[in-house]
């Protein structure tokens, strides 16, 4: 019988591992993780080496779901589309759509939106994790970076554009489909790991009691000094670029004046 399932709908350097790790020791919550993900020329039964695509979703629900019936998933909005593409490309799902689609592979999931405050630390996250190749890090474990990260005001600018349309993305899925999702700020859930966890185990409809065992988070914040000078350094030439689109507007425009005035003649 199953009891709850849920979706943790995000983007990249939200805080989905730690929010997993939290969900995971309590016991109750299922095993949490991004069990859809998929690159867009792979298949979920090809990566894994699964008999069928059906078999693939069956496992992962089975191996996933905690004794007492919860299944939790993570979701980012940048592999959502090809998601659903998969799912409906299996027979037994092929006329259903979005949230419809879920619903029936999911079993009706509640949805939790894991978001972050400060975008530009996000951004900068994310361009830091994509030079490096560390994307989470745990207590007494030395990372291994497969590059030193430099500073690109360009590629922070992307991500933090990418991260814009990807909350846009779920915030219109939400809306469309009336659906009114659990939300959750990274900022809160590194500040109060337990306070987090409960409020997602009341939002599901479980005793918040299961809360009171859980275990030190197994990954560790990863934002450093440089993440700091980063997002200090993006910040000040954002503003200097922001001034000089200004100043350029208002010479034009104060060109275009002097043009269009005429002397009076005498």
């Amino acid at each position: 019988m199953r009891l709850a399932t849920y979706i943790i709908a995000s983007v990249q350097r939200s805080g989905t591992h730690l929010l997993c790790s939290l969900l995971r020791s309590t016991g109750v919550a299922g095993w949490p993780d991004e069990h859809f993900l998929s690159k867009p020329s792979e298949t979920w039964e090809g990566r894994w080496v699964s008999p069928s695509r059906m078999a693939y979703v069956e496992g992962v629900l089975r191996q996933n779901t905690s004794p007492n019936g919860v299944f939790g998933t993570v979701v980012m909005w940048s592999y959502f589309d090809r998601m659903l593409q998969m799912f409906q490309e299996i027979p037994a799902y092929k006329n259903l759509q979005g949230a419809e689609l879920l619903a029936e592979v999911l079993h009706r999931p509640r949805y939790i939106w894991l978001r972050r405050r400060n975008r530009v630390e996000q951004a900068v996250s994310w361009a830091i994790a994509c030079q490096t190749g560390v994307w989470a890090q745990k207590p007494r474990e030395k990372p291994h970076p497969r590059a030193v990260p430099k500073f690109d005001f360009k590629v922070i600018d992307e991500w933090l554009n990418r991260i814009e349309a990807h909350e846009t993305g779920w915030a219109n899925y939400f809306r469309e489909n009336h659906i009114e999702p659990l939300v959750l700020f990274y900022e809160d859930v590194v500040a109060c790991n337990r306070s987090s966890a409960e409020r997602v185990l009341e939002f599901l409809g479980m005793p918040t009691a299961a809360a009171m065992g859980i275990a030190p988070s197994t990954f560790e914040k990863q934002a450093n000094q440089i993440s700091q000078q980063w997002a200090a350094a993006y910040l000040k030439q954002k503003g200097k670029r922001q001034s000089c689109r200004a100043n350029n507007l208002d010479c034009g425009r104060e060109s275009r004046q002097r043009k269009a005035f005429r002397y009076p003649r005498r």
